[in-house]
């Protein structure tokens, strides 16, 4: 008795990989997505225990923490870094060591601070006549007469001090296990929480080319500030 043998032709194969190829991505993506989310949570509460941190430190001290600066001697080692009475400079790294917090964010980035020195001279502490001039905005174009793009006012009320992650694209930030700057980003938001000066962007993340911005970004209050100040009898 003759049997005929059939196997499966090329085109099924295809047909069946095609199949399996799909069944795949459908799993596979989700878990990226899971994870980019959990890193980005896991970022957002290293943030804020920074900032609650921050405030314990001043309640203890009568003043904010410097930044731990990112170039020259004692860079990138965690410590604030203090001269004279004042910041060595406004802007650096999270003093992550002074503090006892997270070292760096999900991405292994350090996470940026920048401080307005009126809050961080020991010689005069601070209080209710204090001013504070860093802003927070939507776009990198900051208006102050329009309250959906300024988030801070730009001073005297304006935050103390700002801590913010470089995000997953981490343009921008220092490396944490090389101590070396990632290369610059290239979008004008981004480059706004990069050049130095008392303004910040935050806003929704966007990943179109040209205008890419996933930073995370977040603030002292002044006045919650000095609320925690007043409670915890510090002030007046």
């Amino acid at each position: 008795m003759n049997k005929s043998v059939h196997g499966f032709t090329l085109i099924e194969l295809a047909v069946a990989m095609f199949i399996i190829v799909l069944l795949l991505g459908s799993i596979l993506v989700p878990l990226t997505t899971q994870v980019e989310q959990r890193q980005i949570s896991d970022t957002q509460r290293s943030l804020e225990e920074i900032k609650e941190a921050l405030i314990g430190f001043s309640v203890a001290n009568g003043y904010l923490p410097c930044p731990d600066i990112t170039s020259g001697t004692n860079a990138n080692d965690g410590a604030e870094d203090v001269t004279g009475t004042n910041c060595t400079s406004a802007e650096g790294n999270v003093p992550w060591a002074t503090l006892g917090v997270a070292s760096s964010d999900a991405w292994g980035n350090r996470f940026r601070y920048r401080v307005d020195t009126d809050f961080t001279n020991r010689s005069t502490l601070f209080g209710f006549s204090s001013s504070a001039d860093l802003q927070v905005c939507t776009t990198a174009t900051c208006s102050t007469t329009s309250p959906e793009i300024t988030l801070t006012q730009s001073g005297p009320n304006g935050a103390p001090a700002v801590i913010l992650s470089h995000g997953r694209n981490g343009l921008g930030a220092i490396n944490a296990n090389t101590s070396i700057p990632n290369p610059a980003p290239t979008s004008a938001n981004e480059l706004e929480n990069t050049n130095n000066d008392n303004r910040f962007v935050n806003r929704v993340a966007n990943t179109a080319s040209g205008s890419e911005f996933d930073d995370i970004v977040t603030w002292l209050s002044r006045y919650a500030l000095l609320n925690r100040m007043v409670t915890a009898g510090k002030l007046p």
